[in-house]
């Protein structure tokens, strides 16, 4: 075994920046750079900041503020667990200072643990006011970006020299991506930045063991095990980074100080990273324990409470091994019971979500559909700016010697390689939002077109034509970054045809809606019927509208009739993914729909009978009959939609996401009583959205 000796600090293998000629020719270049990057942050922000000035709530957004402010307040950890603890409070610290209304323990909603509805009662019905909610909290996640961009420049500054950190920045500040992501109070922004953080605190711990880079990489890793359950995309992720050093890297080093010892023999070497293995598993436990109040019990010691609330309703089956798992830990308190019943709720109830991809509708997941995503919402100029900088790179080394050894994007790729892999495995489709971690690293590798073997006019021309069309069409979508889809999906109008839900709409529009309203009907004369997927309030807009079958449904069962007017109807919705009929028209639902039609007509006709009507609702008859209006008024609208879907392009969009029509009594006829016009031979998968 090879003794540990001392040795004089070698150069680090991935932080030495290249040199390039664009670099020789700019005076002070690492001083100027510094300047530029300080702009695009700012830019950055300012733009995501002012683009969230008129959108609603998120989907999510309401719950993350609802729960995070009750856990600071009450130390309330019943709802949400594990679920984004981290961006619940750091969301709402301005809430500490600002001190919003919030419901006490006699509102049914906290004592239930409504977390849904605790969202609305905060936000819409205990005195706040939901825009100054929603700017706190949003201008905290601003800050998560701009930490994200300047993790991006600096890295890229340290492989590639000052123009090719800037390269990646501007690529960063300019992506619709994540830029929709920066005004928006989810856990999206926050597992990108610690995931990047992460992977890059071990890999410079792999290869220089300081009191200071142990203490960041716990410190980060501490605050990774908070983010998101995605963060266990670091488990694989270190263990590559483990096998490249021990295969191929350098020998280990340990600092104190100014000494530096060398770790020579892979046992050794071993023996270090164990160590180190160990103390990062006891900072995720130890954050676990800090964030849950170091209580066992979710609930707070409030009268009328359950202390230990039961089992979680779920979906799906969880695999027996996290089961086995969950019981342990609950058996011998290793973890907050918070904690576990959130794990628990998440790996339930997510093997029958529904998703849409490009005319195909599937509950569960689809190997191409990560792929997919990447392909309709990634802009073409930053695929290009990626596919030259790696190519760039690798030729640079192959061919010339030139650049950092290739060796230093091990943590780019594993972080972008197990990320993708474990996207793509799983079955959960809903939204591109859930690879949003590989875009920094791939952004990262795009600096690495200062290595392109071209003149630095050539390839400044290159790189700037480049990122001007990226510039272009960020500008052309905005405010809807959210909406962003690349030309070769057919731009933004044609996202709702690819993808839906929070990949394109997450019910953030229904100001533009209002302000539609004030454009083509501010008198309020045509009728307006609304299906909506969202959680915010279209009351506080002044919206006011028939209300069709919608996500969340919280409607009254009633009969109705659907007449002239406009018809305001969320992409997802009109795609059939959260409708109570999932997927397309076939002809099961078909028949489903007629025999609930003749049911109702027979109810409709009892109504003008007194004695009769009675008769039929007596008893258990009455939840039979609700049962029956509300299979009817759900598959009376999938229809709709399958007619609208054949008609062609809606011929009003608000933020890509809603779409309006404005309907005759002959279309409703043609829509609803005509031949269909879609006819699958799907069986049928209908879901009740409502408690009856």
């Amino acid at each position: 075994m090879a003794p540990v000796q001392l040795a004089p600090s070698p150069r680090p293998p991935v932080a030495a920046p290249a040199a390039s000629a664009g670099d020789a020719a700019l005076p002070r270049a690492a001083h100027w750079s510094s300047v530029v990057a300080a702009v695009l942050l700012a830019l950055y922000a300012g733009l995501a900041v002012t683009a969230a000035w008129n959108k609603g709530v998120s989907f999510d957004e309401g719950v993350q503020l609802a729960v995070g402010y009750n856990q600071w307040l009450h130390g309330d950890y019943r709802m949400e667990g594990a679920n984004g603890d981290l961006v619940k409070r750091w969301a709402t610290l301005p809430y500490l200072v600002t001190r919003p209304a919030f419901p006490g323990y006699d509102a049914p909603v906290l004592r239930r643990a409504d977390a849904y509805g605790l969202a609305r009662r905060f936000l819409f019905e205990s005195g706040n006011v939901p825009e100054d909610l929603l700017a706190q909290a949003r201008a905290m996640i601003v800050l998560l970006g701009v930490a994200a961009g300047l993790t991006v420049f600096l890295c890229a500054r340290a492989l590639f020299g000052p123009v090719g950190g800037l390269v990646s920045l501007t690529l960063f500040t300019l992506s619709p991506n994540l830029l929709a992501f920066g005004g928006i109070a989810s856990t999206d922004l926050s597992i990108t930045l610690l995931l990047l953080g992460s992977t890059l605190a071990i890999w410079r711990l792999l290869h220089l063991v300081t009191v200071a880079r142990l203490a960041a990489s716990l410190a980060v890793f501490a605050l990774l095990v908070l983010a998101k359950p995605t963060a266990l995309v670091i488990l694989p992720v270190a263990a590559v980074l483990l096998a490249a050093k021990l295969l191929a890297g350098p020998p280990l080093r340990l600092g104190w100080r100014a000494a530096r010892r060398t770790v020579a023999g892979r046992r050794r070497q071993a023996l270090v990273f164990a160590a180190c293995i160990a103390l990062h598993a006891i900072a995720g436990w130890a954050s676990l324990w800090t964030h849950y109040g170091f209580r066992f019990d979710p609930s707070p010691a409030v009268a009328g409470l359950v202390q230990r609330p039961g089992r979680a309703q779920v979906r799906d089956e969880s695999p027996a091994l996290l089961l086995g798992l969950i019981g342990w830990a609950e058996q011998t308190r290793f973890l907050p019971l918070g904690f576990l019943r959130g794990v628990e709720l998440l790996a339930g109830n997510d093997d029958e979500l529904g998703a849409f991809m490009r005319g195909d509708w599937m509950l569960g997941g689809r190997l191409a559909f990560f792929p997919y995503a990447i392909w309709v919402k990634t802009p073409p100029a930053t695929l290009l700016l990626v596919a030259l900088g790696a190519g760039a790179w690798i030729w640079a080394r192959w061919r010339r010697g030139r650049g950092p050894p290739l060796y230093a994007a091990t943590p780019l790729v594993a972080l972008i390689g197990c990320h993708l892999a474990i996207a793509v495995a799983d079955d959960f489709n809903i939204g591109h939002r859930h690879i949003l971690p590989i875009y920094p690293p791939l952004t990262v590798l795009a600096g690495a077109v200062v290595l392109l073997p071209w003149s630095a006019l050539r390839r400044g021309g290159l790189v700037a034509g480049l990122l001007a069309w990226l510039a272009a069409e960020s500008f052309a979508v905005r405010p809807h970054y959210l909406a962003y889809f690349a030309p070769q999906a057919g731009g933004p109008d044609h996202g709702y045809k690819h993808l839906v839900d929070s990949s394109l709409d997450w019910g953030m529009n229904l100001p533009g809606l209002r302000a539609w309203l004030d454009e083509h009907d501010p008198l309020g004369r045509v009728p307006l019927h609304l299906a909506y997927f969202g959680t915010d309030d279209p009351r506080r807009y002044g919206i006011r509208a028939r209300r069709l079958p919608g996500f969340a449904d919280t409607r009254p069962v009633e009969l109705y009739p659907l007449g002239p007017g406009y018809y305001a109807i969320s992409a997802s919705l009109l795609q059939g993914v959260y409708t109570a009929a999932f997927g397309p028209w076939s002809r099961a639902y078909e028949d489903l729909y007629r025999n609930a039609a003749r049911n109702v007509a027979r109810l409709e006709a009892a109504a003008a009978e007194p004695a009769r009507l009675e008769a039929l609702l007596a008893g258990e008859s009455r939840r039979r009959w609700l049962l029956e209006i509300d299979t009817y008024d759900n598959l009376r609208f999938a229809r709709l939609c399958a007619w609208l879907r054949a008609r062609g392009e809606p011929p009003h969009r608000i933020g890509h996401a809603i779409f309006i029509w404005k309907l005759t009594a002959a279309d409703l006829a043609a829509a609803l009583e005509g031949p269909p016009v879609e006819l699958a031979d799907d069986p049928p998968v209908f879901r009740r959205l409502r408690n009856i």
